[in-house]
């Protein structure tokens, strides 16, 4: 029975953390270990942590400074002994059978196996809501036919997540593939595209085995990102260069890929106006002006026309430079 490596970053979660580590200590699949990486927290999960390695010897414990997930994922693989990697996140849970239905379709000669997923949020009067993503079954694809749906398997963030999935470490190791710590936004999706380039047979299974809690429902107020806007165009060129160095930058794919592109384009404006962000006018407006500038915004203005009328008035106002139009509609 090959042993899975689990990789949990941890930071502040001592309210979920309980409910994330027993749901990976009672998987059916037993031949475990899981890493839980400790990332600074100043809350009681350092604790809870080092609760759970005197209780069961599979679990391993690892305290750093703070330096974000990337950092203490990179470490995890590092410490990583098992023959397959698996990635949980400290707030979210998994199903009980997931590393064995995982193992179990990679053992048939798969490089990574990729499962649906749930989201699950809370509603106003405290019951749980479930929305499960897509779903999709290929036993198992090639390389090249898994590259013709490419398209699709973005748009429905198949490809996005590390956390729906089962790795081979060894491809890992061989290839020296890690999280990139130079981002803070789109690492896992990045970490995704560098290994499927040494994938020859990827499967897609239908059951909805990782459960992504959704804490922020009803969140007024979002919270700054100074570095969205850089990270997603670092991101898109990312895919784009995946896809093109796989001749597969077709017009199915270019049109899901793009189409997605453009609708981040709200969120780009958007965040220059979060309550946490503290910017000037004069700022805003030179944050505007460089997005609606950005030669690859211009070069994907048709894909606007795709996603509602909302990012079709923005398209057309980014098309004209309406740089005082775009700071009115989004303030």
């Amino acid at each position: 029975m090959d042993l899975i490596s689990i990789i949990v970053p941890v930071y502040n979660a001592g309210k979920f953390l309980d409910r994330c580590i027993d749901s990976i200590l009672n998987q059916t699949y037993e031949n475990i270990e899981v890493i839980l990486v400790n990332d600074g927290s100043t809350d009681n999960s350092g604790k809870l942590c080092e609760m759970y390695a005197h209780k069961d010897h599979r679990v391993k414990v690892i305290h750093q400074e703070n330096s974000g997930p990337s950092i203490a994922r990179n470490i995890g693989l590092e410490k990583a002994n098992g023959t397959y990697i698996q990635f949980v996140d400290a707030d979210d849970y998994i199903d009980e059978k997931m590393t064995e239905t995982l193992v179990n379709e990679i053992n048939k000669n798969a490089d990574i196996v990729i499962c649906a997923y749930k989201i699950v949020s809370k509603k106003i009067d405290g019951k749980l809501d479930f929305v499960y993503s897509n779903s999709y079954r290929y036993p198992q694809m090639n390389k090249i036919e898994f590259l013709d749906e490419f398209g699709q398997f973005f748009k429905d963030y198949y490809v996005n997540y590390i956390w729906n999935k089962l790795y081979k470490a060894c491809t890992i190791k061989k290839n020296n593939i890690r999280f990139d710590t130079s981002i803070k936004w789109g690492e896992d999706l990045v970490f995704n595209l560098n290994y499927l380039n040494y994938c020859d047979k990827i499967t897609i299974i239908d059951e909805p085995l990782y459960n992504y809690v959704n804490y922020n429902d009803f969140s007024i107020t979002t919270s700054y990102n100074k570095d969205l806007y850089i990270n997603q165009q670092f991101m898109y060129k990312q895919v784009r260069d995946f896809l093109k160095s796989n001749n597969a930058y077709t017009t199915k794919n270019e049109i899901e890929v793009e189409k997605k592109y453009t609708a981040c384009a709200l969120g780009w404006f958007s965040n220059l106006f979060s309550d946490e962000a503290n910017l000037k006018k004069t700022q805003i407006y030179k944050k505007i002006e460089e997005i609606v500038e950005d030669n690859t915004i211009r070069e994907k203005l048709d894909y606007f026309n795709n996603n509602g009328i909302e990012n079709k008035i923005i398209g057309i106002m980014v098309k004209n430079r309406a740089i005082n139009l775009l700071f009115y509609y989004f303030r």
